[in-house]
């Protein structure tokens, strides 16, 4: 039977749940058990939808969560039934344990049973505490009160009439905390769970950060800058000092450019794109300053320009403020500008839960979407099509300067983190006190999580992940493996189970032969 269940689809979770619920039944009745089936079905799908839907896993603190926040919280019941929650998880934990579904990481069986005695109190108490409640079982429970089947619309449907016409009167300051109650756990949502990804290690990071186009023109920019430089009274790089510029950073612009026959005067740096992206850049990521009109280096930045990697990480932070030079500005600018860290970010996660190629269509349509909540105008006017043209073009533009920086890959029609662009995103969300998980992370999991896991990652990732985590298990990994396949009711998983069991079986008799021959 299938015990993992971390980010499982609906399609997916639901039937299974159905099928434990159903053997739990029925083994409680060999066991003359008396149990609630329903207290299993809502605790488990808690543990799926709000938790990491390892149902074979389970810790005192779990417990003491589910039964004293989640079921006075949203489990509507009849005080009556009450009294059978507590003995049915008790008979639900040895039902793990005496048909062998419980992880290597579950608690002790008498752990568990003791923590269960110890809040069976506590629970009795939240469940009649009526301020714990949630807006839904609010309603619900008063309807049960009223004898209405909540279960019924028609039924609740004339109830909230009756309530709302002022028939019925409830406990307003009750109502309030409720609400109060419901704001700040939609607040306290947990949000899904990222993918896993294959992190490199600092030094690969490093070594495509020290090939990346943006950080090597930054770095000379810095270098450049180092006997400091005048600006215009605008603040602006002086039009010599540019045509210096587009020269040593390598970089497309063109003074004066010809087109048509035609020359068109370049009357200030602000012309020259490239060569003002990389000024604005290197300004937000802190490695030069400006000083009484000059631009100077900082000199605290002399061992980060020094450093590929930190640069990378601190000049990746540095692009989410580069709106106005990314994007330019006049009358024809699209609202990407205006929230361009939003847009970027959007892109950028895009990007990270695709975990491959995207196409560059639909990265624009994201970032429409983001932006479209600040445009004032009609999208069904014609002008739409206009303002859709100019954000395209910035996702464009965007994306270009990603690729520089070495974080994307992209074509005319896709775009795909590199494994330096998943490192330098991993850090940001690390950095914004986000759990990033790792392939490596893995190594040191069980069976099932980890067959779980490479279940759904692409076939070079699946492969690195099992053989990994069976060269970290040489003397366990395929009898681990074989037991899971035994198991496991999930087709797909107990194939993949069963083709790393005789890799892990073969690699384990090779090293035992080599042994057996040493002298």
């Amino acid at each position: 039977m299938r015990m993992v269940f971390t980010a499982a689809p609906d399609e997916v979770f639901y039937p299974a749940r159905d099928r434990l619920v159903e053997a739990f039944d029925r083994w409680a009745r060999r066991q003359r058990r008396t149990v609630d089936p329903f207290v299993v079905e809502v605790l488990i799908e808690h543990r799926w939808d709000a938790g990491d839907g390892i149902l074979c896993r389970w810790h005192p603190a779990d417990l003491r969560e589910a039964l004293l926040d989640w079921f006075p919280r949203k489990v509507t019941m009849p005080p009556g039934e009450w009294q059978a929650v507590v003995p049915t998880v008790h008979a639900f934990v040895d039902f793990l344990f005496t048909e062998d579904l419980a992880d290597l990481r579950c608690a002790e069986p008498d752990h568990l049973h003791a923590a269960l005695d110890t809040l069976a109190g506590d629970f009795d108490v939240a469940m009649s505490d009526p301020s714990r409640y949630g807006l839904a079982k609010f309603w619900g429970m008063q309807m049960l009160a009223a004898d209405v089947d909540p279960a019924d619309p028609p039924a609740a449907e004339r109830y909230i009439n009756d309530v709302r016409a002022g028939r019925i009167t409830v406990d307003q300051e009750l109502l309030d905390q409720v609400m109060a109650n419901h704001l700040t756990a939609a607040d306290d949502e947990r949000p899904q769970p990222l993918p896993l990804v294959a992190m490199p290690e600092d030094a690969t990071l490093a070594r495509f950060a020290a090939e990346s186009v943006t950080l090597a023109r930054i770095q000379r920019f810095a270098h450049w800058a180092t006997p400091g430089r005048t600006l215009t009274a605008t603040g602006r790089l002086r039009l010599a000092d540019a045509r210096e510029l587009i020269s040593l950073l390598d970089v497309a612009d063109v003074v004066d450019p010809q087109i048509g026959g035609k020359v068109f005067t370049t009357k200030s740096s602000e012309e020259l794109y490239e060569t003002s992206v990389v000024f604005a850049w290197a300004r937000s990521a802190r490695v030069v300053r400006v000083v009484k009109g000059q631009l100077v280096p900082v000199k605290s930045a002399t061992k980060l320009l020094a450093d590929p990697l930190a640069l990378a990480h601190r000049v990746f932070e540095a692009f989410f403020s580069l709106g106005e030079a990314v994007c330019g500005s006049g009358y024809a600018e699209s609202m990407i500008r205006w929230r361009f860290d939003e847009v970027t970010f959007a892109l950028l996660m895009g990007l990270y839960l695709a975990q491959g190629e995207v196409d560059t269509a639909d990265l624009e349509e994201i970032a429409f979407r983001v932006a479209e909540d600040t445009m004032v105008v009609d999208l069904g006017s014609p002008h739409a099509d206009i303002w859709r043209r100019q954000c395209d073009n910035d996702v464009h533009r965007l994306l270009t300067q990603l690729h520089l920086l070495g974080a994307i890959t992209l074509n005319d029609r896709q775009a795909q983190l590199t494994r330096l662009g998943t490192g330098l995103v991993a850090g940001h969300l690390r950095r914004e006190g986000i759990t990033v998980p790792t392939w490596q992370d893995m190594l040191d999991e069980t069976a099932e999580v980890v067959i779980t896991a490479a279940a759904d990652a692409p076939p070079p990732a699946r492969d690195d992940l099992l053989t990994g985590w069976c060269q970290r298990h040489p003397d366990t990994a395929s009898a681990d493996l074989h037991a899971l396949a035994r198991r496991t009711d999930d087709r797909a998983h107990r194939t993949l189970a069963q083709a790393y069991a005789r890799k892990a079986g073969r690699t384990t008799n090779r090293h035992l032969q080599g042994l057996s021959s040493t002298p």
